[in-house]
């Protein structure tokens, strides 16, 4: 067996859902447990470790550094550690699981990431598209199938070699099959053939490694133009949240013209059934969230529109309510809520800090967030926020209070 194996491979290929699979297939190899860390919210390569301490459950302790805590946590774990989403964040993963798997020795990590990781223990194994081989019988278009049949009309014996042809053209691109696939009710094989071969002809050309990146572009394109432009506008402003998130908070973000609150709530629904939004329920209620290609995609036409500091400034609005609730509150649900809002608040100060004219709000959110991790007993972090505000503060006097506070914390 390798210590780390990373699974690597352009967005959109399935690196998660093969991750996963295995992690399942190798549950019973470890019996401490096997523990998943979705990196995407995770924005300051710095945050590693504390995404996997949250984990695992390795509690911050005073004078004792986060990523510590973690390694002593699972020093004599026999364990499986799943890293999804490794690549935006691949300064600060490599350096910690070199300490992590020194220190560790029965612990392995399995990584996703869209390229190599450069660790020392590292097992790179590049994740293939989808196999079409065996025609109807193939994993790719099993998956077609599961995936049509779950939006209500399952294709039929007779459209097999169509929907054949379609996962060919496809790659075997696992995100653009499932894309294709929730068109399938609507446009049928006749539609479905029509629609990618234009846009994938638009797109054609190239080394066959950027060909499989067109598939998943091109079918992105596609359902995209698609969509009424409401819920356009819709997709790529609930692109700014980095964490699943609520009906509501994405009124508050995304409810400006073209769209009202009633559209979002609409809109939401609509997005989900074309796999453009996955839908989970919480403690903390119903709540969206795009998968990281599609979030990428959505940010990517958020510039194009012209949006993005608008959008971007209102979700700093929504995050400063969010931890202002959060401060005056001792409800029993607590921790449960700072959890589901806290990466998209680090996502909004790590905004709001890099502008001058945000200046006074970065301040807010990283005062706020110190708070709040010094209750949540996240002290490293508590620290760090407070100097933080400290060095945005616009007066010396309150620079000097928040790094006492610092020092306390």
């Amino acid at each position: 067996k390798h210590r780390q194996v990373t699974a690597a491979g352009p967005g959109g290929v399935g690196k998660t859902r093969l991750a996963l699979a295995v992690a399942a297939d190798l549950a019973d190899d470890f019996p401490d447990g096997v523990w998943f860390v979705d990196l995407v919210p995770v924005t300051d390569p710095g945050r590693v470790g504390a995404a996997v301490a949250a984990a695992v459950g390795a509690g911050d302790q005073p004078g004792r550094d986060i990523d510590d805590a973690v390694l002593a946590a699972l020093a004599e774990h026999r364990a499986l550690l799943v890293l999804d989403n490794c690549e935006q964040v691949r300064d600060g993963v490599a350096p910690f699981l070199e300490r992590l798997l020194t220190a560790c020795p029965r612990l392995y990590v399995l990584a996703t990431s869209r390229a190599r990781l450069m660790v020392p223990f590292e097992r790179v194994f590049p994740v293939p598209p989808l196999s079409r081989d065996g025609g109807d019988e193939s994993d790719a278009v099993a998956l077609f199938m599961d995936r049509a049949a779950a939006v209500g009309w399952p294709p039929g014996p007779t459209v097999s070699e169509g929907v054949v042809a379609i996962c060919e053209r496809l790659d075997g691109m696992a995100l653009a099959i499932e894309l294709a696939a929730a068109r399938w009710s609507t446009l049928g094989l006749d539609g479905l053939t029509a629609g990618l071969s234009d846009q994938l002809r638009t797109l054609s050309g190239g080394a066959r490694a950027d060909d499989r990146h067109r598939s998943v572009r091109a079918v992105l394109d596609w359902s995209h133009d698609l969509l009424e432009p409401q819920d356009r506008a819709l997709l790529r402003r609930v692109s700014v949240f980095v964490t699943p998130f609520t009906a509501d908070a994405a009124a508050e973000v995304a409810a400006f013209t073209p769209l009202d609150a009633s559209a979002v709530f609409d809109g939401l629904g609509r997005l989900a059934e074309q796999n453009l939004l996955s839908v989970t329920p919480s403690e903390t209620g119903t709540r969206y969230q795009a998968r990281e290609t599609i979030r990428q995609y959505g940010t990517e036409r958020l510039t194009d529109a012209g949006e993005r500091t608008v959008v971007r400034s209102r979700h700093a609005q929504w995050c400063l309510a969010a931890a202002e609730a959060l401060s005056g509150s001792g409800d029993a649900d607590w921790r449960v809520r700072f959890d589901a809002v806290a990466d998209d608040v680090r996502a909004a100060l790590a905004w709001a800090a890099d502008r001058p004219e945000r200046r006074e709000d970065a301040c807010r959110l990283a005062r706020l967030l110190a708070g709040l991790a010094f209750t949540r007993n996240l002290l490293g972090e508590a620290q760090q926020r407070y100097e933080q505000a400290a060095r945005l503060a616009g007066d010396a006097a309150g620079a000097s209070a928040l790094r006492e506070a610092a020092a306390v914390a």
